[in-house]
């Protein structure tokens, strides 16, 4: 899976869960001292989200880091099958079975 794949479905599982607690972009922007344009940008897979604010905004939203991540185990198989764009690092194989 490429990274901009990742980034896409990273960004709908965000807007998922703001919708599911009834949440304005602009409220969650207020919330993590963003504009609700960036918020916009994360929601619809437009740039990518450092760690730091996906914890930020996953705690905003009351959800598991994991849940935003859910389907993602194929980045391990295409690395498995050569692929050289999704490859993985040898130690973080390991770590995804």
């Amino acid at each position: 899976m490429r990274n901009e794949a990742i980034t896409r479905l990273v960004g709908r599982r965000l807007r998922i869960r703001r919708r599911l607690l009834d949440l304005t972009q602009k409220q969650v922007a207020a919330r993590c001292g963003l504009t609700f344009q960036q918020i916009q940008k994360y929601e619809a897979g437009a740039v990518d989200l450092s760690l730091a604010r996906l914890v930020t905004l996953a705690n905003i939203l009351r959800t598991p880091l994991a849940e935003l991540f859910e389907g993602l185990q194929m980045l391990g198989d295409d690395a498995r099958a050569g692929g050289r764009q999704g490859s993985v690092p040898a130690e973080n194989r390991a770590l995804a079975g």
